[in-house]
């Protein structure tokens, strides 16, 4: 697993890289875990609260394809308070066959004696490029996400120049309201939005690698 420092790494050097926006979105959309494929790109309002495309345009409830529509829609979202785009998710719901995943990774970081260990738990954790599985125990106190929950980039345009980061985005189950929530390395590694978080230095690692690069 890699380690805080190349994590930071690998977030800063994401916040001034000349993302292809177009081709990310279409490429995360092949991951197929969010169903419609308007729910990989979600614009931003104050507040950090988002939008679907087809909530935007009058009707949340309508499937909207990846046209020029979209695009032009999500272009200008990037000149005001951007956009997030569902990149990686987690799942303890999903059984993942050891033979289809890319790697299996078990966390090592105990500080308890292995005799109190009595849960296993195993995530699996999906981007358009891999499927991977994730086991620790729940006695370690790391916290995975729930299944409303994926995982992503923040991105706008500042002073003509792209500033993107790191980012949960929450919902309800009934996909009424969406809620962008960034990483931060003040938190625990316990914490679900933590840099130090081990699930999430594993979905960092995915969604750089996901990512389009013009």
């Amino acid at each position: 697993m890699i380690s805080d420092n190349e994590v930071l790494e690998i977030a800063k050097r994401l916040e001034n890289a000349d993302i292809d926006i177009k081709k990310t979105i279409e490429k995360a959309a092949t991951a197929g875990y969010l169903g419609e494929k308007h729910f990989y790109c979600t614009v931003i309002e104050e507040g950090g609260y988002t939008h679907t495309v087809p909530e935007i345009l009058g009707d949340r409830y309508k499937s909207q394809p990846l046209d020029n529509l979209y695009f032009d829609i999500i272009s200008k979202a990037l000149d005001h308070d951007g956009i997030y785009i569902s990149l990686a998710y987690c799942s303890s719901n999903i059984i993942l066959p050891d033979e289809n995943c890319d790697e299996i990774i078990e966390y090592d970081d105990y500080e308890l004696e292995e005799d109190e260990y009595e849960y296993l738990v195993e995530y699996g954790l999906i981007s358009a490029d891999n499927l991977k599985k994730f086991k620790i125990y729940a006695e370690e106190g790391i916290t995975g996400h729930q299944p409303t929950e994926d995982v992503g980039i923040i991105t706008n345009i500042i002073d003509g120049d792209y500033k993107t980061y790191f980012a949960l985005r929450s919902t309800d189950r009934c996909m009424s309201s969406f809620m962008v929530l960034p990483f931060s390395t003040e938190y625990p590694k316990e914490h679900p939005l933590s840099f130090k978080n081990p699930i999430n230095k594993i979905l960092i690692e995915m969604i750089d690698k996901a990512i389009v690069r013009k």
